[in-house]
């Protein structure tokens, strides 16, 4: 019975080629058979490093389901196979999911070699406190009433964190400041390369931007809650207010306003009493 292969899931730079660690290069040159997002992409890394004489099979997410099966064989028959994607780590928001998937059903070893993501290297050079945690969306849906759906069933306390297409950026921004209202957010642009852009702003400034080149992650913030809850407190102030006025001018005493309006505004009718005294002074 031969032995089975085993799957080396590779991550490679997002931009900067020397961005590689030397484990992935000893992988890459070591392994013939090489599935891959975009072949294109890949050889320039191999030509880069000189690593000749390798099998690329495409595994773009059009076809990511039916070339399974090809890969699974290369392994089963005892061959080592590197997964990688276009850029960065596999899975993440590439393709991928369903070889490593079947590769666990048939038992095959799945070797992980980490390295850059776009989307930890956002957050890397953000400087937002993350020990509360984040959510990542990958690519948002296309349509404006899927992303509302989506959007409006998350968490509101954590920072959003999604890639986005330079030809899709300012739609998406647009679609983004109507569901979720103008909030900070931090763009992360062409990482790594020479025209990296990292840039505080809100979701209102990014919106009217003209041009975004290369591919983004963008980071939203969770809204202000401080600046609404003090909006609230004078809002119920103002109304405690035109209660009492109210009230007063039906003729009811002091004590009673307070007890009919402390189970209104649930507040205690001492703190009532208290507020209907500084306005009589």
């Amino acid at each position: 019975m031969n032995k089975k292969g085993k799957l080396f899931v590779v991550s490679l730079p997002i931009g900067n080629l020397k961005d590689i660690t030397l484990r992935a290069l000893e992988v890459l040159k070591e392994t013939k058979y090489i599935t891959c997002e975009d072949t294109r992409s890949l050889r320039k890394i191999l030509n880069y490093y000189q690593l000749k004489g390798k099998k690329l099979i495409s595994l773009y997410k059009d076809i990511e389901k039916e070339r399974v099966d090809k890969v699974i064989k290369i392994l089963l028959s005892g061959k080592d196979v590197v997964l990688v994607s276009e850029a960065g780590t596999p899975l993440i928001s590439d393709p991928g999911a369903y070889l490593v998937k079947e590769a666990y059903n048939q038992r095959i070893k799945i070797v992980p070699i980490p390295g850059a993501s776009a989307l930890t290297c956002a957050l890397s050079v953000s400087g937002i406190v993350l020990n509360k945690g984040f959510i990542f969306l990958g690519f948002l849906p296309r349509k404006k009433v899927e992303q509302k759906k989506l959007l409006e069933r998350l968490p509101s306390e954590f920072p959003l964190v999604f890639f986005e297409s330079p030809h899709r950026i300012k739609k998406t921004l647009k679609n983004l400041l109507e569901i979720l209202g103008n909030r900070k957010c931090f763009l992360a642009r062409e990482l790594t390369k020479i025209h990296e852009e990292l840039l505080w702003s809100d979701l209102e400034t990014l919106s009217q931007r003209e041009e975004f080149i290369g591919e983004i992650t963008l980071i939203i913030m969770p809204e202000d809650t401080s600046k609404k809850e003090k909006t609230e407190i004078i809002e119920k102030e103002m109304n405690l207010k035109k209660e009492i006025e109210k009230l007063k001018n039906q003729g009811l005493k002091d004590k009673e306003i307070a007890k009919n309006l402390a189970q209104k505004f649930k507040i205690s009718a001492k703190e009532i009493y208290k507020k209907i005294i500084e306005i009589s002074e």
